[in-house]
């Protein structure tokens, strides 16, 4: 399993084309987002502030600083576009029981040319549910890379994290509820003189019930294991700071997230459980 740390001190916005700098963040974001697919240097979404097809105003960091997951689709649209865009609709639908109102999907024309009926009337064809539609250049995929029909960002925390970014035939909806899921779990920033070379690894993985959690802390350690809805479902302390077993037979086969906890560094990996 492989690790990346990346180092977070600006945002952008274009409400005054100007780039306005965040409080030093170092983050803490594990392969889980490289098996995403998250290969984009960029990792902080691109502010906006604008009206959708209803007349209602949106400022996405303002969203994203109330706790909201944002997923956002682009599309031209097309019918290949629908395929992958329903995928992404779906994906945030299915967290409307467990987290109301948390999880929001938007959808939007590609270069904001489209009018709004025709958008509305496209996403109703193919079965689409939005929480809003825009036709707006202000929502630009150029800002997370390379364009793509569709193209899909997951969005989430109060440092406007970028969870996901794929195109086209490239996105599939289990990816899309992981980085959804990764979203809504505890915040991982912290001040950066930390040092953070936790090293957490877990095996095996698969597993059939014990996972065998080894790491590096000079702290007591806080386990939690997360389920694909992002609920805690189970916890574990311990005061060994090189290694400990959790037991998780009692779970349901599925994906989890084992996320380590010191008094001052959150990590987390991705591991399934066979039964």
């Amino acid at each position: 399993m492989k690790y990346i740390t990346i180092y977070t001190t600006v945002a952008n916005t274009k409400e005054n084309n100007k780039i306005i700098p965040m409080k030093n963040i170092l983050m803490i974001i594990t392969a889980i987002l490289t098996t995403l697919g998250f290969g984009y240097a960029q990792t902080t979404a691109t502010n906006f502030t604008t009206d959708d097809c209803n007349g209602i105003s949106h400022t996405l960091f303002d969203e994203l600083d109330n706790d909201e997951v944002i997923v956002i689709a682009w599309v031209m649209p097309c019918n290949p576009c629908a395929t992958y865009a329903g995928y992404a609709a779906d994906a945030a639908q299915s967290f409307s029981t467990s987290h109301p109102g948390r999880v929001k999907y938007y959808l939007a024309d590609d270069f904001g040319n489209n009018t709004c009926s025709y958008l509305s009337g496209w996403a109703a064809n193919w079965n689409i549910t939005t929480d809003a539609i825009f036709s707006d250049a202000l929502l630009d995929m150029n800002d997370y890379g390379t364009t793509g029909m569709p193209k899909v960002v997951v969005l989430g925390k109060n440092t406007h994290t970028i969870y996901y970014n794929k195109n086209d035939n490239k996105i599939t909806q289990t990816e899309v509820e992981e980085a959804i899921t990764l979203a809504l779990t505890t915040t991982v920033a912290i001040d950066e003189q930390i040092d953070y070379d936790l090293k957490l690894t877990a095996y095996p993985n698969p597993t059939n019930g014990t996972i065998n959690a080894e790491y590096n802390s000079k702290t007591p350690v806080h386990f939690d294991i997360i389920n694909m809805l992002g609920e805690n479902v189970l916890s574990k302390k311990t005061s060994n700071t090189t290694n400990t077993k959790i037991d998780v037979s009692n779970l349901s086969k599925g994906f989890y997230f084992l996320q380590m906890t010191t008094d001052s560094k959150t990590t987390s990996l991705k591991f399934t459980l066979n039964k």
